[in-house]
């Protein structure tokens, strides 16, 4: 009944398909490159936001510290662990005042995107530098090894 359907030609036509397809098997494309520095884009000056990213393969160590320029109120630290999937590094932190959450870092607009999720609320005073931050790689090799 096939044969009836597809001219001749198309079943060698086919087998060179499936041959190199065999032959030629896709590979998936390797993570983005977030390794690095990265700060606060713009023109905010009335606050630091430093987030360092260690990766390797497609797994990534994250650290970043916040505060204030003028040096008052809270200043949380934090590090986490997560994963890249899809071109989104996406990690779970915990800061030094046992706050907890979920980020996705992602290139936009030039720079790139941290959107930072809260998911358990200890101590209130640091949230106000979590949400949506625009921020720009400032090197390819984190401050710190």
């Amino acid at each position: 009944m096939v044969r009836e359907l597809l001219p001749r030609w198309h079943f060698p036509a086919l087998g060179v398909m499936l041959a190199l397809a065999l032959a030629f098997p896709a590979h998936a494309a390797p993570p983005p490159n977030y390794n690095g520095s990265y700060e606060l884009a713009g023109n905010r000056t009335d606050r630091q936001f430093v987030l360092e990213v260690r990766q390797e393969g497609s797994r990534a160590t994250i650290d970043f510290s916040a505060a204030m320029s003028s040096g008052s109120g809270a200043a949380p630290d934090a590090e986490g662990k997560g994963a890249i999937e899809d071109g989104v590094l996406s990690f779970k932190f915990k800061d030094s005042f046992d706050n907890e959450g979920t980020c996705k870092l992602l290139p936009s607009h030039g720079g790139y995107e941290l959107d930072m999720v809260v998911t358990k609320v200890v101590e209130p005073s640091p949230l106000h530098f979590y949400g949506t931050l625009l921020l720009k790689k400032t090197s390819d090799r984190p401050l710190t090894p």
